[in-house]
């Protein structure tokens, strides 16, 4: 048994001694976190960049049945251990974050949490397809139970919509992930894609779609994203973080690693198609955060927008997948660093309303100055790490698409405009800043989140000598 055994089983062994720790949760919690980002790290240490590929494989026989074997077959490359280590990170920030909100079961609470962390770091490792699905499902079904049990007032309508739209989403990718094993004989990960040249073009285009359609609802994509503003400003903060952070990258993780391999046989007209998702959902996302007065919900569409811009990225075919992943770490940092700022200002002043919110300087002032300053690491400020994952994305869409390239540019300059109003509208502008204070606020889950941003802005390379072995 390896490290990456160990740091997949403690979340949930954490789990499990969260609910019988009672008044313990929160200390058992944060030293599981904590230990999970100390495995992370030695795995990120000990990956091999020269040889790339899979490392760390672990696997266990499961179920044996003609024709399939389905196995606890886990391993990570180059896509996945960034992931992972996003994933370790952040579960760190919840538990932070939740330490100062959450004061009603939290044995139950931080459980959910750590098996929120858990699934997810499972599904990026999982190499057997069953197994893939299974941790997909989990983690749709804990978000859920987070937010119905702890979200704000109107959190049943959010989580069940949440769950009517992922769940559709599911139901294609298990169709997808059937259809592939039975095609192939297999159902482990490597196996199939390795076989899919002896699968019929149309069938190869079934299975595509269906991916397609699944990460389109996961990450989300305009027209299927409404469940996702609603979710978020129902959602506890620790939920935010986690949904924000990792839940919408499963999306562009399954149409990465499920659907990259297939996607180079595709029609011509399919590399168009998601662009041209992929910019309308920038330009919309912008366009409405413009007009936005709602502070949580602004976090939520300019989130919808980033993920757009990963989806023109992977539009661009082989050019697009290392920054693809760049800007799914990077929005993995800003966003939740967002949510967490603007669950602050929520529980000291009483309301996300942005009009309201004028003059946070007067109260909050460290609070105020961070939240612009990550909303411009958002928009893509120079040495934080949204500003390599947007160019790099950007430069290649205009490579692929030429001219056209260019039209995800004006949701770069939306991104400003609605940087430069939240600024002015909470930081700059006269007023109050509707009471509270921001004294006894624990800074550390802020600084580790401006840690990594500005790190991966200031030495990209850290992550993208990893990435680079997906080439």
């Amino acid at each position: 048994m390896n490290l990456l055994f160990f740091l997949l089983i403690l979340p949930l062994l954490g789990a499990l001694v969260c609910v019988f720790a009672r008044s313990m949760a929160r200390g058992v919690a944060l030293a599981t976190t904590l230990v999970t980002v100390w495995l992370a790290g030695t795995l990120w240490i000990s990956y091999d960049v020269v040889a790339g590929g899979y490392q760390f494989v672990e696997r266990f026989a499961w179920l044996s049945i003609p024709g399939f074997d389905i196995a606890l077959h886990v391993g990570l490359d180059g896509l996945s251990l960034p992931l992972i280590a996003l994933t370790a990170v952040l579960g760190v920030v919840a538990v932070l974050v939740s330490q100062r909100e959450v004061h009603s079961r939290e044995p139950a609470h931080y459980a959910t949490l750590l098996g929120i962390v858990g699934a997810v770091m499972l599904v990026f490792s999982a190499l057997d397809m069953i197994l893939l699905f299974f941790a997909w499902e989990a983690v749709l079904v804990l978000m859920f139970l987070l937010i119905l049990r702890w979200g704000l007032e109107n959190r049943r309508y959010a989580a069940m919509k949440l769950l009517v739209y992922t769940g559709i989403g599911s139901a294609a990718l298990l169709a997808a992930i059937l259809l592939l094993a039975i095609s192939t004989g297999t159902f482990s990960l490597l196996d199939a894609l390795a076989g899919i040249g002896s699968i019929s073009p149309p069938v190869r285009l079934l299975i595509f779609s269906l991916v397609l359609f699944a990460a389109l609802i996961k990450m989300p994509i305009v027209p299927l994203h409404t469940w996702l503003p609603d979710a978020h400003v129902q959602a506890p903060t620790a939920g935010s973080i986690l949904l924000a952070g990792v839940m919408l990258k499963m999306g562009a993780y399954a149409l990465l690693r499920i659907g990259g391999p297939l996607f180079s046989s595709m029609p011509a007209w399919m590399a168009p198609l998601l662009f041209w998702f992929g910019t309308v959902t920038i330009l919309y996302g912008a366009l409405v955060c413009v007009a936005q007065t709602h502070l949580k919900r602004l976090i939520a569409y300019s989130s919808i927008g980033h993920m757009g811009l990963v989806l023109v990225a992977i539009s661009a075919g082989t050019i697009g997948v290392v920054p693809a992943a760049f800007v799914m770490v990077s929005h993995g940092l800003l966003s939740p660093l967002l949510f967490a700022l603007a669950g602050v200002i929520h529980e000291r002043t009483g309301t996300f309303d942005i009009k309201a919110l004028a003059g946070l300087t007067r109260t909050m002032p460290v609070v105020a100055w961070s939240l612009a300053i990550a909303a411009l690491g958002s928009m893509g400020l120079p040495a934080m790490s949204g500003f390599i994952g947007e160019m790099a994305s950007l430069s290649a869409a205009i490579v692929t698409f030429g001219m056209l390239g260019l039209l995800p540019v004006l949701g770069v300059l939306l991104t400003g405009a609605y940087t430069v109003l939240l600024i002015t509208r909470t930081t700059l502008n006269a007023g109050h800043g509707a009471g509270g204070s921001e004294n006894g606020v624990p800074p550390l889950p802020f600084i580790i989140l401006f840690f990594f941003t500005i790190l991966l802005g200031i030495l990209p390379s850290l992550l993208l000598v990893v990435l680079s072995t997906l080439g």
